[in-house]
């Protein structure tokens, strides 16, 4: 096994214009750490239902409801970082290799992919911005197609969280990178809109990516939509962060 690694890590010493790619450690452990908070939540709102069930039944399937929920939460944080994990792009000088986790995307549903492709058969990256509402929330991404010579198109990845504090620009210098590798162009498609579905985590429905963009419009409102629900995102972890300095020193 170690005959192995060096082997590898001899290949990318004498491939000095490799370049691998990999979700930042600080996105990893943001997730990690999300989802050891779901998980412990729900296994102690589980033993609370347990514990006060023969006091009151009520109280009990109440706290169970949210034991579900927290539950369907760690499943939706632990497909995130199996995605952030599993990704990986390398650059070489004439090919690019593709590691591409199912999790990569928490709306699309893309297969994951392992894939070595020369430069020669690309096209295009397609980048679309896509929008989904739930419950009066919104959110913006931007998703990332590569576009082969063949027509075949692959879902590569996606920035979340667009228009609030919470964005994320992770490819940006990546999705850079391979263009310019490629020398192949950037196709914006526009703003399209999803079915947000319940809190735009379940149930929720990626457009076609054939379909056409909105109208600069009602993008524009999509956009500002968004942008309120960031606001008003920070403004709760603002307050319940001064609650706690509040309660902490009474």
């Amino acid at each position: 096994m170690s005959q192995h690694n060096e082997s590898h890590a001899l290949h990318d010493a004498l491939t000095p214009n490799r370049r691998v790619f990999r979700t930042p450690f600080s996105q990893r452990a943001l997730s990690l750490v999300g989802l050891f908070f779901t998980v412990a939540a729900t296994c102690a709102l589980s033993l609370a239902a347990a514990a006060v069930f023969a006091a009151d039944w009520r109280l009990s399937l109440f706290i169970a409801a949210v034991a579900v929920f927290t539950a369907a939460l760690a499943g939706y944080v632990f497909r995130d970082l199996r995605g952030k994990l599993g990704l990986r792009v390398i650059l070489d000088e004439a090919e690019a290799a593709f590691e591409l986790p199912s999790g990569r995307s928490l709306i699309h549903r893309p297969p994951a992919q392992h894939l070595v492709i020369p430069y020669s058969e690309m096209q295009a990256i397609e980048a679309r911005y896509e929008g989904y509402r739930s419950l009066g929330m919104a959110l913006m991404q931007r998703a990332y197609a590569l576009r082969k010579t063949s027509g075949e198109l692959i879902f590569l990845f996606e920035e979340r969280a667009l228009a609030t504090g919470f964005a994320t620009s992770v490819f940006t210098e990546l999705v850079a990178e391979l263009l310019e590798r490629a020398q192949i162009p950037l196709r914006e498609l526009g703003t399209v809109e999803g079915k947000g579905a319940l809190l735009c985590a379940w149930g929720t429905e990626a457009p076609d990516w054939a379909a056409p963009p909105l109208p600069r419009d009602q993008a524009f409102r999509l956009w500002r939509h968004a942008a309120g629900t960031g606001a008003l995102a920070m403004t709760l972890i603002i307050v319940l962060l001064v609650l706690r300095l509040a309660v902490g020193h009474g």
